[in-house]
């Protein structure tokens, strides 16, 4: 069993995975860990309406397990909340274009021992791909 990292390890962790990888600014890695945060947030407080109905679930926020959509969700409504019409803009600025982009972090992050994010093995990138186009997410503001 490996020892907890500390916040200033898992961070440094996340910056030398994004800095390895090439594709994305670091500051996406720390954008998706926050939509995780945050979709586990509204689903337990039934904010954010579940579309993930495993047994497998967890009650307990380091065992929640969430979705593909739902993370998608929740990293569109942080977003359009953090940056409203500015958010395609500074997602592409991380080179963060597709929700297949998103997914390709998620999988970075999963795939990186040190970090320890846990999936499941029907867990695939295919959960991310082409969910929504950054343009209708982000470009047009409804009253949602």
């Amino acid at each position: 069993m490996t020892d907890t990292m500390t916040p200033e390890q898992v961070r440094e962790r996340i910056v030398h995975v994004a800095v390895e990888d090439g594709r994305y600014d670091p500051a996406a890695f720390f954008f998706v860990n926050e939509a995780v945060a945050a979709a586990v947030k509204w689903l337990k407080s039934g904010e954010m309406k579940p579309r993930d109905v495993s047994p497998t679930r967890g009650e307990d926020g380091v065992n929640f397990h969430i979705s593909g959509y739902e993370l998608l969700e929740a990293f569109r409504r942080l977003a359009r909340e953090r940056w409203g019409c500015l958010a395609r803009t500074v997602l592409e600025s991380w080179g963060v274009h597709r929700t297949d982009d998103v997914g390709e972090i998620v999988f970075l992050m999963v795939n990186d021992e040190k970090l320890e994010w846990k999936r499941r093995e029907t867990d695939t990138k295919a959960e991310f791909a082409g969910v929504y186009s950054f343009r209708d997410a982000f470009d047009v503001f409804d009253s949602q």
